[in-house]
């Protein structure tokens, strides 16, 4: 399993993960729950196996060529949403009210 998050977290770069997040922030749901991971993924408290998750987790969500490709109208993003609410369990305890706070000051009304 590590080897296969290791993988993906090769594709995640802040840089991509902002340029995902501003071309898809009108077709995706769940962008809310990607910006909490990110900024879990930022701080210094957030244990190593958590981050490598994490990093996994996005960088499988920003890589258009996945398990069911994006290109596909709704199916596309279904696999994409399962793993991120798998990576939202594993980190939910290291998301802090101040990441949701970040969160809720881009996107207002954003339920974290």
């Amino acid at each position: 399993m590590w080897k296969i998050l290791s993988f993906f977290a090769r594709f995640y770069t802040p840089g991509k993960f902002v340029r995902f997040i501003q071309t898809t922030t009108h077709k995706v749901h769940f962008i809310p729950s990607m910006l909490a991971l990110y900024y879990c993924l930022q701080d210094k408290d957030t244990p190593k196996f958590v981050k490598l998750a994490v990093m996994g987790a996005l960088g499988y969500v920003i890589l258009p060529l996945d398990l069911i490709p994006d290109i596909f109208p709704g199916l596309g993003w279904l696999d994409d949403a399962a793993v991120i609410t798998a990576a939202m369990r594993l980190a939910g305890a290291y998301i802090k009210p101040e990441h949701k706070e970040k969160v809720r000051h881009i996107i207002p009304f954003a339920k974290v």
